[in-house]
């Protein structure tokens, strides 16, 4: 889907309680993950044509001083997200404005979290910038400016904002093509957490991939969103950290709607039963089991940006119906 009016329009009439503002790949190169949040980065250089971005580092140098002039003044318009990287962004605040739902909760916005986005740009190089200290400080504070940014333009709703981080590089933590230390991993991801907490909102950390589900759970994020249709089991790998991150308030969002054909296959029932034999799995290994069922959401697996339009509405319809359906079987408001 490329028009952002009517994805929107699609995201409110399923998800009203939680609305999220679409990202659309398919408009161009500029509403994907990693090039969306890039404008403001010193040193940055965009090669639409071959689709990539990189950053110059003797630029980046030079342009290093007034980001941080700006950064540190809390200058948030200069870290602003344009329509022309992210035209769901206003699309979500027009919508809201048109139809505020009755039953709003909360809004939803995202960033791609720090390791994900300085692994994923490189230098002139080919060295990811994360290695660069200097890069690395610049790429943590960028992602919280970005996630300030959508805070304070959806306060005008009155209900919290939740910002995901969206981490699929993740899965490579602990692998000889992300080499950094657990410590590094915790402090980076905090640096934008303690930010968006600061300013009012809701921080979570999405993988879409397999991780070390422990690190995420060391961390002072809220949420944390899992692929659970594909990756259920390596939760049991982790019990006593998944009960002391719900006993100090933390919620697990269960991305338990494929973003894959497979949701062509699935059902209400069927994605309830796996999430609830999941929910069981986890009790008896000590896990609270009303915590995991009153601290819970339910999410896609993934991003639906690929997906074909039937796919993703029917992916947004399962989200709908399988967090009413175990809300009503479990009687959870």
């Amino acid at each position: 889907m490329a028009d952002p009016e009517k994805a929107m329009d699609e995201v409110l009439k399923y998800l009203q309680e939680i609305p999220f503002w679409p990202q659309l790949p398919q408009r161009g190169f500029r509403e994907q993950m990693v090039p969306q949040y890039t404008q403001g980065f010193p040193g940055i250089v965009e090669d639409a044509a071959k689709e990539r971005v990189f950053v110059e580092t003797a630029r980046s140098m030079d342009e290093m001083e007034r980001f941080y002039e700006k950064e540190m003044a809390g200058d948030i318009e200069h870290f602003a997200i344009t329509p022309d990287y992210a035209a769901g962004l206003d699309a979500m605040i027009r919508g809201l404005r048109r139809h505020r739902p009755e039953n709003l909760c909360f809004t939803k916005g995202h960033v791609t979290g720090p390791i994900t986005f300085g692994f994923t740009v490189k230098d002139e190089k080919g060295a990811a910038i994360f290695y660069d200290p200097n890069l690395a400080d610049v790429v943590c504070r960028l992602a919280a400016m970005k996630a300030l940014y959508q805070i304070r333009l959806l306060r005008e709703f009155k209900v919290p904002t939740i910002i995901f981080m969206d981490e699929p590089y993740m899965a490579a933590f602990g692998t000889t093509g992300m080499n950094i230390s657990r410590e590094d991993g915790i402090r980076s991801l905090n640096m934008v957490v303690d930010k968006i907490h600061e300013a009012g909102g809701i921080a979570g950390v999405h993988c879409c991939g397999n991780t070390d589900w422990s690190l995420l759970f060391e961390t002072n994020v809220k949420i944390v969103n899992f692929d659970a249709f594909h990756f259920m089991e390596r939760m049991a790998l982790y019990p006593e950290q998944i009960q002391s991150f719900l006993a100090r308030g933390g919620v697990l969002a269960w991305g338990i709607v494929p973003t894959s054909a497979s949701v062509r296959k699935e059902s209400t029932e069927s994605l309830a039963k796996r999430l609830e034999q999941g929910v069981e799995s986890l009790a008896r290994l000590g896990v609270d089991r009303e915590r995991l069922l009153t601290q819970g959401l339910i999410t896609p697996a993934c991003g639906m940006g690929s997906l074909p339009e039937e796919d993703a509405l029917r992916a947004l319809s399962l989200v709908r119906e399988v967090s009413l359906f175990l809300r009503q079987k479990h009687l959870v408001s």
